[in-house]
C-alpha cells in the first residue's frame, strides 16, 4: 500500500507476526508462547531490576544529560540483550539498526530512507540468524535458545524464525524507550505527582499507565478492511487502509473524564490497557515492556534522588511508532 521496494525490509513486513493473520498469524505468534509467557517473564523482574540500577548508576551527575540517549534508550536495548541472551555489549549497535528499521512502520513511507532502512533490515537479519545458529549449536540458559530448540519454534521455517526475533527486538526497543523516556519526563513536570509516587511505589504502575494513554508510543497501527464498515457515521469501504488514533481514543471526553489531567488514581481507563492493542494481535511482549519502564521508574527513583527537569520530551507523529524528542535533565551531585 505505501510502495516499500521488493528487498529485506518488505520481506520483514510480510513474514512478521504483526503483520499476518489467521494461520500464519497463530503459527508465528504460537512459537513464541511458552517463552513470553507470564510467569516466564514475571521471572525476569530481577535480572530487569539489576540492568536498571546499574544504568542509573552510570548517569553524570552535577551536569545536563539527555536522559533519551543515557537511560531510556538504553534501558530496553539491554534488557532484551540479557533476556535473549544477546552480547549487552552489542545492544547499542542493534538497537541503531532497530530505530532505523522502525521507521518501515510509520506512514507515509519516507522513501528517501529506503536504503538506510533496507541496510538496518539486512544487517539484524544477519546479527539474529548467526545468534540463533550459535544456539542451536550450544544452547545456553537464555530465551534464544528456548526458541532454537523449542518445538513449536522449530515449526517455523528458518527464515520465518529470523523475521520474528527481529520482530520482538523491534518492538521490545523502540516502543519502550519513547514511552519511559516520556514518562519520566510527564511526571517530572508534575512535582506533586512525582513526589507522590516516589513516597508509594505501589502507584508506580499506575503512573506508567496514564503516561502511556496521555501520549502512546504507537500513535495507529494500518490495517486492511476486509468488508465495508461504518465508524461514526463515516462509511470505510472494502480494500481501503484505515488507521485508528489511539491518541484520540485515550483523550475521547466520552469515556474518560478530565482526559487531560495527569491522574494516578484514574478508574476510567479501559482496562486491560489498549496501548497494548486487543485480541489475536496483542502485545506478545507488554509484560517484559511494563516490567521494564516500572524496575526503571524505581531505577530512577532510588538511584537519581533530586533529578532536576531541564526540558521535557514531545512525542512526535500520530500513525505507527512515535518518537520521543530529548529529556534534558540533571542530578544534583
Amino acid at each position: 500500500a505505501v510502495g516499500i521496494p521488493d528487498g529485506r525490509c518488505a520481506t520483514f513486513l510480510q513474514q512478521f507476526m504483526l503483520m499476518s493473520n489467521g494461520e500464519d498469524h497463530q503459527r508465528r505468534r504460537g512459537a513464541f508462547a511458552r517463552t513470553f509467557a507470564h510467569p516466564v517473564i514475571k521471572g525476569k523482574r530481577a535480572q530487569v531490576r539489576a540492568v536498571a540500577d546499574e544504568i542509573v548508576r552510570d548517569l553524570p551527575r552535577g551536569e545536563a544529560f539527555d536522559f533519551l540517549d543515557l537511560c531510556a534508550s538504553r534501558l530496553p536495548a539491554e534488557v532484551i540483550a540479557e533476556v535473549l541472551g544477546l552480547p549487552t555489549d552489542e545492544s547499542s549497535w542493534f538497537a541503531s539498526r532497530v530505530y532505523s528499521l522502525s521507521r518501515c512502520l510509520m506512514v507515509p513511507y519516507v522513501h528517501a530512507d529506503h536504503d538506510e532502512i533496507e541496510a538496518a533490515a539486512e544487517e539484524l537479519y544477519t546479527f539474529v540468524a548467526d545468534a540463533l545458529e550459535a544456539r542451536r549449536v550450544a544452547p545456553r540458559d537464555d530465551l534464544l535458545s528456548m526458541l532454537a530448540t523449542d518445538e513449536s519454534a522449530r515449526a517455523l521455517e528458518g527464515e520465518e524464525l529470523i523475521y520474528q526475533v527481529m520482530g520482538v527486538i523491534l518492538a521490545g526497543s523502540d516502543t519502550t524507550r519513547s514511552g519511559f523516556n516520556y514518562a519520566v519526563g510527564r511526571l517530572l513536570q508534575e512535582p506533586e505527582i512525582w513526589a507522590e509516587v516516589a513516597a508509594n511505589r505501589d502507584l508506580i504502575p499506575a503512573a506508567i499507565d496514564e503516561a502511556l494513554r496521555l501520549d502512546p508510543p504507537v500513535g495507529s497501527m494500518p490495517r486492511f478492511v476486509p468488508s465495508n464498515i461504518e465508524i461514526g457515521g463515516c462509511p470505510i469501504h472494502a480494500g481501503q487502509v484505515v488507521g485508528l488514533s489511539t491518541r484520540s481514543a485515550f483523550r475521547d471526553e466520552q469515556q474518560i473524564e478530565e482526559p487531560q489531567r495527569f491522574n494516578l488514581h484514574r478508574d476510567d481507563l479501559v482496562q486491560p490497557h489498549m496501548v497494548f492493542g486487543g485480541a489475536a494481535h496483542r502485545c506478545l511482549g507488554e509484560m517484559l515492556a511494563r516490567i521494564e519502564m516500572e524496575e526503571g521508574l524505581a531505577a530512577v527513583m532510588d538511584g537519581a534522588p533530586g533529578l532536576e527537569l531541564i526540558e521535557a520530551p514531545v512525542m512526535q507523529g500520530h500513525s505507527g511508532i512515535r518518537k520521543s524528542t530529548s529529556l534534558i535533565v540533571r542530578i544534583p551531585e
